[in-house]
């Protein structure tokens, strides 16, 4: 019976750390700051269950291994991603290895670490940031093929790999409606983001599409934090017709919503069903647990990798986007 091999997703389980806490600890990402205890939980836990490097990190310089470099601007443990566990799963399974450089979001830091690639003869670049945004990379970045993860030149150019937020909006929707509600809520995220503009327009079409009105007193325009969620709601709950169904466009905003849905006699989902974004980890938690939609940060990070390495000439302007899923939990 053939063993099977401890993934990094095994050792955060049982560690109870993210997925990318693990990749950072493992990987000794420099640049991250990781509680000592923490650090050694997850080293213990990986040497209890028998982990071991894909040959291709063991054999790190081997002729005739592929090195990649990733730059991203920041990892924030506040903010889950998968992006670094998807990038570093899609590189064993195709026995390359990866260099990862940290910038702070500072012109100073991305140029030393391309320098760096370009010392290490990179086969490709994955510039990449934490949050869904347009950048204007170094010129550097054109002397190595690339591609861009979560972001995307602000001039359009390239390829990139991106959240598919417009369905993911029409699936929080779709899934409202499908509930049985019949007078549904948006709060949004800052209105001159393109995740919060996106959302909203797939969010629109679908009510549009099933024949309710997108009515302008249901939509509250938050900044993705908690009392923006808690207030937006409260204005919602106080209309003359308040809404039966309410989607928040990220989770900290649900979890305000949540608060005040409960400060206001309200019980969830009987009067009114809630679904958030993002699959945060405090989001199965709360109470109820908050249906949302997740971020397939994993996903877009292995199709990252496999498009840079199969076709690593390719700079057409093109834009692939990957769709979230539905998870599904009883507040709605």
């Amino acid at each position: 019976m053939i063993k099977r091999r401890v993934r990094m997703v095994d050792i955060a389980r049982a560690a109870e750390v993210s997925q990318t806490t693990v990749s950072l600890v493992l990987n000794q990402v420099e640049g991250i700051r990781i509680a000592e205890d923490t650090r050694h939980r997850v080293l213990s836990v990986a040497r209890e269950l028998g982990y071991e490097p894909a040959p291709a990190l063991r054999a790190f310089g081997r002729a005739g291994t592929k090195l990649f470099g990733v730059v991203i601007d920041e990892i924030s443990a506040a903010y889950p991603s998968n992006m670094i566990d998807g990038l570093q799963s899609a590189a064993e399974a195709r026995a390359t290895e990866l260099i990862i450089q940290i910038t702070g979001g500072r012109e100073d830091r991305e140029a030393a670490a391309l320098e760096n690639f370009a010392r290490l003869a990179v086969a490709g670049v994955i510039y990449a940031t934490t949050f869904t945004r347009l950048v204007q990379p170094s010129t550097r970045l054109d002397s190595f093929p690339h591609i861009f993860l979560n972001c995307r030149r602000k001039d359009k150019q390239g390829l990139s790999v991106l959240p598919d937020e417009r369905r993911g909006g029409k699936m929080a929707a779709q899934h409202l409606i499908d509930a049985g509600c019949e007078r549904i809520a948006t709060i949004t995220g800052d209105p001159w983001q393109s995740a919060a503009r996106d959302r909203f327009a797939g969010f629109r079409q679908t009510l549009q599409r099933n024949g309710l009105s997108a009515d302008p007193a249901c939509v509250r325009h938050g900044d993705w934090g908690y009392e923006s969620g808690w207030r937006s709601t409260r204005e919602l709950l106080a209309l003359e017709s308040p809404p039966d169904g309410l989607f928040c466009q990220n989770d900290v905003m649900a979890r305000g919503a949540l608060t005040a849905i409960e400060e206001a006699g309200l019980r969830v989902p009987r009067d009114i069903a809630v679904i958030g974004y993002d699959d945060r980890d405090f989001a199965k938690n709360l109470r109820p647990p908050l249906t949302t939609i997740s971020l397939p940060h994993a996903e877009m990070a292995e199709q990252a990798l496999a498009r840079l390495t199969a076709y690593p000439n390719d700079r057409a302007a093109t834009a692939y986007r990957v769709s979230g899923s539905l998870v599904m939990r009883a507040s709605c």
